[in-house]
């Protein structure tokens, strides 16, 4: 397993050698934000990858930026995970579409 740490926005064509992306709680500061960075990936991520996000839901959403579903253009979702214990974030599965064109 391999990690990098940069910019995401300045990474494109890079984006197409994973088979999966994942994307911290912590990557963008609202919801905006965090759309810009998920439209991004939609569009440069390999077709038939993966895209596991970290989201919050109900009163989590104070500390982190709530993604829904209907936020994730180009992912077929595969499963939303919302915890009712301890842990804050909330996991988000989804496989980008393979339609190249579709984003």
């Amino acid at each position: 397993m391999l990690f990098h740490d940069t910019d995401i926005m300045d990474v494109t064509t890079g984006l197409g050698g994973y088979e999966v992306v994942f994307l911290a709680a912590l990557v963008g500061l609202n919801k905006a934000d965090k759309r810009k960075v998920i439209d991004h990936l939609a569009k440069y991520m390999a077709p038939g990858s993966l895209l596991m996000l970290r989201s919050a839901h109900g009163a989590r959403g104070f500390l982190y930026p709530i993604v829904e579903p209907s936020d994730l253009p180009g992912f077929e979702v595969l499963a939303v995970f919302h915890p009712m214990d301890d842990v804050i974030n909330s996991v988000i599965v989804a496989r980008k579409s393979k339609n190249k064109f579709q984003y």
